[in-house]
């Protein structure tokens, strides 16, 4: 919520500090639910890691089962995981740059506020 005495500059920045904020919280979540699907698909790399070439598995596909091979399924999965990874990283790197800008905004912010209350001791 704004102050009504600030002046529209600060309030802009207030109102792009919490846009940030936002952003925040929705690059976090992404990069849990992305993180999860990673450590998912690694450990099922693991598990096929322990069945032979030759043993029997099935991959879902909507709800229909099909019988495939180790082979095929662990390519599969290392595409899938080469791919998460790759997006983790950009997710990081988003949230880093994002957090960066937080930082700063919130500083400048604090520093004009405190000039505004500043300069209302001075008039008032």
């Amino acid at each position: 919520m704004a102050i009504p005495s600030l002046p529209p500059a600060i309030e802009q920045q207030y109102k792009r500090l919490q846009q940030l904020s936002s952003q925040i919280r929705v690059l976090q979540t992404q990069l849990s639910q992305l993180e999860f699907q990673l450590r998912d698909t690694e450990n099922a790399l693991k598990e096929l890691d322990n069945l032979g070439e030759g043993a029997t598995i099935y991959k879902n596909v909507g709800r229909i089962f099909f019988q495939t091979e180790v082979p095929v399924i662990k390519e599969e999965l290392s595409d899938k995981k080469e791919t998460l990874d790759l997006r983790v990283k950009t997710l990081k790197k988003q949230e880093e740059r994002a957090r960066n800008k937080f930082e700063e905004l919130r500083e400048r912010l604090n520093r004009q506020l405190a000039m505004h209350q500043e300069e209302g001791r001075i008039a008032g």
